[in-house]
């Protein structure tokens, strides 16, 4: 999960952020810009199967967004009728002779001495191109979504990096999704990416893959009363629940005892030692969270690592795609997916209400702060923290584990999240989670 998914503040830049991207769409296309907030972007072709499915599969109002509620669901609306779309804001022009054939090499942005292979891709697809980014990460990447002429989803996946960091980013996902590919997946298989090609662009890798069919979990989830609503709710945590239940029973080799993520208290040993009074008590209570966790044993499985509701799509009601591979292991512990998608679905639910005000559907629970989010989901009393604890439990039955380790879980995943952190303001705020959850009173 890239830190400003879940809403923090970005931190200062650590990569270059040319936007390679703009050298690869002709000047004689139309491209629309979409609401975004700040860097995050969203450009789309004006052709039907892409604003199509900018309407349908992504378009969804952000959380603490400077863009309002509002202008999202106006931008649906008008994505309806197609003499409505030249409404939308324009991207401005690529300069002439910055287009995907114009024979650049990779110094300077793509052309034939890459290959043809990213130039090739969007010709091939006549530019029907969706251009995202929806991360403040310092090292974050931009993903292209590539359609075919009539098809409702698109066909190809695109990351480009935004400097070296990124880079080795990308080339970590395309390790770890060709280790996947060995898995005795079965029916699974369909659901994971496939590479098609590395490529080199402006210098940097581009990993090409399979694209996805189907909507990401945090697109509904940003829908106004989604998460207000039981049925809503139930129906996503069960359908993540499924494909984890599958996914671990096709990866099960042996057994170990539960621990934290690998590295994670290294890292925020290491982290502890350099901010001074963020790390306060924190070392002690990594160990005493390490001992409870020792207490029990459980089936090793594969793991992917960054199991939340952004890399979760679904097709009626099934997952039919889990993207982004790069934290995957081959062995490890089960709970951590479990508990990981359950945490990061539990962290907005007040995102789109006022500070200081009752969320909607969650009578107790008060806007403002993401402690207190994952404390009502953990600790409290209604129908959420209900689900919350019913998808815990049935999860860790299935594991022979029993529902008292369903919170150090959970626990142990907001750690996971602090120590992967690479936005600091992310960062802190994952620590801030972890001590309110350590010194929470339960019932």
């Amino acid at each position: 999960m890239t830190s400003p998914a879940l809403g923090s503040r970005p931190g200062p830049d650590r990569e270059s952020d040319p936007q390679q991207w703009r050298g690869l769409l002709p000047s004689d296309r139309r491209f629309v810009a979409l609401p975004s907030r700040g860097r995050p972007l969203v450009v789309a072709a004006a052709q039907a199967p892409v604003l199509s499915y900018v309407r349908t599969a992504l378009l969804a109002a952000q959380p603490h967004s400077a863009v309002p509620d509002w202008a999202y669901a106006t931008a649906r609306e008008i994505l309806r009728i197609r003499p409505l779309w030249w409404l939308m804001p324009q991207l401005a022009p690529a300069a002439p002779g910055r287009g995907p054939a114009d024979g650049r090499g990779p110094a300077d942005g793509g052309g034939p001495a890459d290959g043809g292979g990213l130039a090739g891709l969007l010709a091939a697809h006549g530019t029907r191109l969706l251009v995202l980014r929806h991360s403040h990460d310092p090292d974050a990447r931009t993903l292209l979504l590539l359609f075919g002429p009539a098809e409702p989803w698109p066909t190809l996946a695109v990351k480009l990096p935004s400097g070296p960091a990124a880079a080795l980013r990308v080339l970590a996902e395309a390790e770890q999704l060709r280790a996947v590919r060995t898995l005795p997946l079965g029916a699974l298989r369909s659901t994971v990416p496939e590479i098609v090609e590395l490529v080199v662009h402006a210098g940097l890798p581009a990993l090409v893959t399979t694209a996805q069919p189907g909507t990401p979990v945090l697109v509904a989830y940003h829908r106004r009363g989604h998460t207000a609503r039981a049925a809503t709710v139930q129906a996503d945590l069960a359908a993540a629940q499924a494909w984890l239940a599958d996914f671990q029973s096709a990866t099960s080799d042996g057994t170990a005892t539960l621990d934290l993520a690998p590295g994670t208290a290294d890292t925020l040993a290491r982290l502890a030692d350099a901010e001074p009074g963020a790390g306060t008590g924190l070392l002690a209570r990594l160990m005493t969270l390490r001992r409870r966790l020792g207490r029990y044993s459980a089936p090793r499985t594969a793991v992917h690592g960054d199991f939340w509701p952004g890399n979760v799509l679904l097709h009626q009601g099934a997952v039919s795609g889990v993207v982004d591979w790069e934290r995957y292991a081959p062995v490890g512990s089960p709970t951590r997916d479990l508990a990981r998608f359950v945490l990061t679905y539990s962290y907005y639910l007040d995102g789109h209400t006022k500070p200081g005000t009752r969320v909607r559907g969650h009578p107790g629970l008060v806007a403002g702060d993401p402690a207190t989010s994952v404390h009502y989901a953990l600790d409290g009393s209604g129908w959420y923290p209900d689900l919350v604890r019913e998808y815990l439990g049935r999860g860790l039955a299935r594991l022979g584990l029993p529902s008292e380790c369903g919170r150090d879980a959970v626990l142990a995943e907001v750690a996971a999240l602090a120590a992967e952190a690479t936005d600091v303001g992310f960062r802190r705020e994952q620590l801030r989670v972890f001590h309110h959850l350590c010194t929470a009173v339960t019932p």
